[in-house]
């Protein structure tokens, strides 16, 4: 996945909510937990500006879907989670 393709996504979606219109929830909710795996895939190889870029957009991603905040809660805590001191 291409990173000016996920910039391309979240600009799409946080146009359709401000026009009060909703982006797929199931593409949505994909994309956002795509961009974090892949930000996981980083961090596992210790590329931690990558890691950071890429779970920061997919959480501000899953910010804008409509679930209320679950996928953009879990992907925070997950992101939280990880230990930046290795």
């Amino acid at each position: 996945m291409a990173e000016n393709m996920v910039d391309q996504v979240i600009s799409i979606a946080k146009n359709a909510k401000a026009k009060s219109e909703h982006y797929p929830a199931e593409e949505l909710e994909w994309i956002a937990t795509t961009m974090f795996n892949r930000a996981v895939d980083f961090y596992c190889t210790s590329q931690d500006e990558a890691c950071r870029r890429w779970a920061e957009k997919a959480i501000s991603l899953a910010a804008l879907g409509d679930d209320d905040g679950q996928l953009h809660h879990l992907l925070q805590n997950k992101y939280l989670g990880l230990a930046w001191d290795r």
